[in-house]
């Protein structure tokens, strides 16, 4: 019989590990990134990006192995209205001016040093930004979709 000296937590810590430093790296980077050459930059964000999509799926897949039936129709649930959510409170967060010129500003200051000069850099920073958000609030979204459905199947199985 075989021990697991990690327990639950260090096992998910040693499973979204190679994420977590990707993307630091990658934030890390990014001064020594304003050196180079714009294909080389667009070619790192394009392997960074697919390395943690690809990742995620990866992920999401090994944690579905356990799962039952009721389990599957929940992520099922979440993930068809949770992306549709989180896109809606994207956008209507990016109408709001504040949240805008906040990103703009973001990048603006990670690519030109100051929060009133642009460059090209601080454009593309800014889309990533935007699609950062857009993940985040989709993740949240999926959460509390997910959320609501334990609540409703938890609250049909008390009455029966």
């Amino acid at each position: 019989m075989t021990t697991n000296p990690l327990g639950k937590i260090g096992r998910y810590a040693l499973l979204f590990s190679p994420v977590v430093i990707v993307v630091v790296g990658f934030f890390a980077a990014i001064p020594w990134l304003k050196q180079q050459n714009d294909t080389f930059v667009l070619a790192l964000t394009a392997a960074v990006s697919i390395f943690v999509m690809g990742y995620a799926l990866l992920i999401s897949h090994r944690l579905q192995r356990h799962l039952d039936e009721v389990q599957i129709a929940s992520q099922g649930f979440a993930s068809s209205r949770g992306w549709i959510w989180g896109a809606m409170a994207t956008i209507l967060l990016l109408l709001l001016s504040p949240v805008t010129n906040w990103l703009i500003d973001l990048a603006n200051m990670l690519s030109t040093g100051s929060p009133d000069m642009s460059d090209r850099g601080a454009v593309q920073l800014a889309l990533f930004f935007g699609l950062i958000l857009v993940v985040l609030i989709q993740f949240v979204a999926v959460i509390l979709a997910s959320a609501i459905w334990q609540r409703r199947m938890g609250g049909m199985r008390e009455q029966s």
